[in-house]
């Protein structure tokens, strides 16, 4: 394990198991769980059970009562392209990997089982469930350190690979920049499937004039462009329609999803759109 990786792991443990027990970015606790009945709220119950509405309405307090708890299924799924090898302040691949560790960490706090599945094209590798961190660190060390340059996300052969090798209802997190478009509606009705984005500002907001050697991070081909305001507007509006078309998307078949720049904490973003 090299100092990078290392250093990584140590600080996602620290967000997730230091003293503050209030600092938990998994809304996955209670997602397994069936529903029973409501009960007033007798001392000992857990509080974390209170039905809030049904107190309100009651003016004393109820809890749900559920009839077992069961073994999540949380399956993280790293998109790998070469255009992950990028980044102004971090490389877009450092924080999708402490992204992939602060879900995978979370998912083994809960004592629930993490699977991770590394996909371009095809399926590149596979980390079978568990509940150990070892695993964990070993999923973190292959996102950090896997050449990404010359890959490109082929998203209908992904979905349909999921779509095919997940059997049971499970928890899907997908991780990567997604600027190939996809259509996830089958995989968000079977699953309860969730989209983070990660990118850099320099990417939607580009501030360079002139000519420049660009060379392709999926193709790994070089040209030589002149980059001008024209140029420069006419990238941000079809990046702009893009994303617009890939929001709605989400939107439509009920996909929760947020957007992580380099610049800012994972952890903040992750808790917003997991609680």
């Amino acid at each position: 394990m090299n100092d990078k990786t290392r250093e990584l792991l140590i600080k996602t443990k620290r967000r997730l198991f230091g003293p503050n027990v209030g600092n938990n970015i998994s809304a996955f606790k209670g997602n397994g769980i069936d529903f029973a009945e409501l009960k007033e709220y007798s001392y000992g119950d857990d509080v974390r059970k209170i039905n809030w509405k049904v107190t309100a309405r009651q003016q004393k307090p109820y809890v749900n009562v559920f009839n077992e708890e069961r073994e999540l299924n949380i399956v993280i799924v790293f998109m790998v392209s070469g255009t992950i090898y990028f980044g102004s302040v971090r490389q877009k691949q450092e924080v999708m990997a402490e992204i992939l560790a602060l879900l995978g960490f979370s998912a083994i706090k809960n004592s629930d089982r993490v699977s991770a599945h590394f996909f371009a094209e095809k399926e590149l590798f596979f980390f079978k469930p568990t509940k150990s961190q070892k695993s964990v660190y070993a999923m973190v060390e292959y996102a950090l350190n896997s050449d990404v340059l010359g890959l490109n996300v082929d998203m209908d052969s992904l979905a349909d690979f999921l779509l095919n090798s997940i059997k049971e209802r499970s928890i899907l997190l997908l991780i990567g920049d997604f600027f190939q478009r996809a259509d996830l509606s089958f995989l968000a009705a079977k699953h309860e499937l969730y989209a983070i984005i990660v990118r850099d500002t320099f990417e939607e907001e580009p501030k360079i004039f002139g000519e420049y050697r660009f060379k392709d991070p999926v193709t790994e081909n070089e040209t030589v462009l002149e980059v001008d305001e024209n140029s420069i507007d006419e990238y941000k509006r079809a990046l702009g329609e893009h994303d617009e078309a890939l929001f709605d998307h989400f939107r439509k078949h009920n996909i929760p999803f947020t957007k992580i720049y380099t610049s800012e904490d994972p952890f903040i973003k992750l808790r917003e759109l997991l609680k």
